[in-house]
């Protein structure tokens, strides 16, 4: 078993923040930002991913799911952790949701 880290982006390795719950047009999620873009997505119950990767790539689309749904695998990179919201740390625990990244390899245009 890896010990629990703190959290930080796949892709830059910036510490983050504990996701927190967003209303973004007509979207319910909790996850945040990275500066890099990366997008991440929380799964309490672990249980979810399918319905929070596409919530991740919904989100980095800016809303627009149609533009989510025609993004080709290489679109885009994508890692997924156990994380521990008490404690903000990825590694695995028995009380472990989920954590979704998303990052677009380039910018989606309008």
């Amino acid at each position: 078993m890896a010990r629990p880290k703190p959290l930080q982006c796949p892709f830059c390795d910036n510490y983050l923040r504990a996701p927190v719950d967003i209303n973004f047009k007509e979207m319910e999620l909790t996850g945040g930002i990275c500066t890099c873009g990366a997008i991440y997505v929380y799964d309490r119950t672990g249980r979810n991913q399918g319905a929070m990767f596409m919530d991740a790539l919904a989100f980095a689309c800016k809303g627009d799911i149609d533009k989510s749904l025609s993004l080709d695998p290489g679109d885009y990179e994508s890692v997924d952790y156990d994380y521990d919201m008490q404690a903000n740390t990825i590694g695995r625990t028995s009380k472990a949701g989920k954590l979704v990244f998303v990052k677009l390899k380039k910018t989606i245009k309008e």
